[in-house]
């Protein structure tokens, strides 16, 4: 049973709560879901319903919380919940696969022959056994998530806290997480909260919905029937595209490529893929399959091992390639706001009064006005997701490389997104971006790129194009 009574919590530092006098109770077996805009304190509602607030984070919490009739002010009993936070790279600690789900075991008191066993068996439940002695440094953003997921399951605690589990997995280990956890409640009383913006899927699995605005639980109740994901319909209130010159210098090309990382299989082979002016290029594919490589690779960040990777004349990868990393925390490091967003304005030379107007503008644009002076790390996982692509889009890059850009976004700020990548095509910039998001690709992009193996499978048009949008 997880109890709280007036709860509220002040980050160290502001002078206003962010989560404001939120009562309720959750008995054993419940599948909640807590819902609501990007920046809306999900998140600290979360830590506070799994008991992990003085550990993650930074301030003053007052109200009652108790957890199976405990005391909980100073967090809950060691053992009573699991948390996977929204970075999977903050609590990974091991070498392989196996020794994470390993150390997990351990601290329930597992001797090392169980130990195998409750991991061998959670990773053929996930159809990742494949992977069990692979190291965790090799591993994709969304195989890492998934790692960290099995390691809280094999803790088996009384609630399991879960912020944006799906972000970086694909359609089946998703489809697998939640068909799991839906046993757990069922048939062993677990508590399971889910913080997530992917409303379709969470419709599926939660019996009960918290809604979070302004810090304040504004509803709490069962999952109502209704529109519950971006509609691709909404394209057609979107900028079109502009016509693409099919005959006309591409602006990035990828020759022959492969590419392996150090002693291990390729992840890329023989890619073939040009990308022109005004085409916004949806890279689609499971988990580990080399979106992000591929995007790595267009930025220079590595090399092929053969075939090329060419830019477009006069075009080169420090100046004219933008990339937006698929974990924000990898790319932040500033210490504000406003000197993140410009960084790279900095590094070219932009004097500090045209950098500010500049920063200003766009950071306004991507609804983060008023937050120049904040501390980046200080932001929700959306708002650092948004800065990151402000501290792109500042440097007006002619090719935008974005790996798994709606990471983090509510539907709206989705629906935005979408509308910001087709203006940029409209400019004429080269645009590919990795996601998972069926639905945002349906709305941002002009062509679907789908990856398996290392390979481009199949290469056409958007088939959700508006019927404005086919001459592109």
């Amino acid at each position: 049973m997880i109890e709280l009574g007036d709860v509220s919590f002040v980050p160290a530092g502001a002078d206003r709560p962010i989560l404001c006098d939120v009562s309720l109770r959750i008995a054993p077996g419940e599948r909640v879901g807590i819902v609501g805009p990007s920046g809306a304190g999900k998140s600290t509602l979360g830590y506070h319903l799994c008991g992990a607030h003085r550990l993650a984070l930074a301030g003053e919490t007052t109200g009652m919380l108790r957890f199976d009739g405990v005391d909980g002010a100073d967090g809950a009993p060691c053992g009573f919940a699991g948390l996977v936070g929204q970075n999977p790279e903050a609590q990974l600690f091991c070498r392989t696969v196996y020794e994470e789900l390993a150390l997990a075991l351990r601290v329930r008191g597992r001797d090392e022959a169980s130990c195998a066993a409750v991991a061998d068996a959670l990773l053929d439940r996930y159809a990742f056994g494949a992977h069990r002695d692979a190291p965790v440094s090799r591993l994709s953003l969304g195989q890492k998530q998934l790692t960290a997921v099995m390691s809280m399951l094999a803790m088996e605690p009384k609630v399991l806290l879960l912020d944006e589990p799906t972000s970086y997995l694909d359609a089946a280990a998703a489809d697998r997480l939640f068909d799991h956890l839906g046993r757990l409640c069922r048939c062993h009383g677990w508590i399971v909260l889910v913080i997530e913006h992917d409303l379709a899927r969470l419709s599926g699995f939660a019996e009960r919905v918290l809604s979070v605005a302004d810090g304040r639980l504004v509803a709490d109740g069962p999952f109502e029937a209704r529109a519950a994901h971006v509609n691709p319909a909404v394209a057609a209130d979107l900028p079109p595209f502009a016509p693409i010159d099919a005959a006309g210098e591409p602006a990035v090309v990828f020759s022959n490529l492969s590419f392996r990382y150090a002693k291990g299989e390729p992840v890329l082979r023989d890619i073939d893929l040009a990308v022109r002016p005004g085409e916004s290029v949806a890279l689609l594919g499971a988990n580990g399959v080399g979106k992000s490589t591929l995007l790595h690779l267009a930025k220079g960040l590595v090399r092929p091992d053969s075939g090329a990777v060419r830019l477009g004349p006069g075009l080169t990868p420090g100046r004219d390639v933008g990339l937006m990393f698929q974990n924000p925390e990898d790319q932040i490091f500033a210490h504000t706001v406003e000197a993140e967003c410009g960084y790279w304005l900095a590094n070219l030379g932009v004097p500090r009064e045209e950098r500010s107007r500049r920063c200003g503008d766009i950071l306004a644009n991507l609804g983060l006005a008023g937050m120049a002076e904040r501390a980046p790390f200080s932001l929700s996982f959306g708002e650092k997701r948004r800065l990151c692509l402000a501290a792109i889009l500042v440097a007006g890059p002619a090719v935008l490389c974005l790996d798994e850009p709606t990471t983090g976004l509510d539907d709206a700020n989705m629906a935005h997104m979408a509308g910001i990548v087709r203006r940029l095509a409209g400019e004429g910039r080269a645009i590919l971006f990795a996601t998972h998001e069926d639905a945002f690709a349906a709305m941002a992009a002009t062509r679907w790129v789908r990856l398996e193996n290392g390979h481009v499978v199949s290469d056409g048009p958007n088939p959700h194009l508006a019927s404005h949008d086919r001459h592109a």
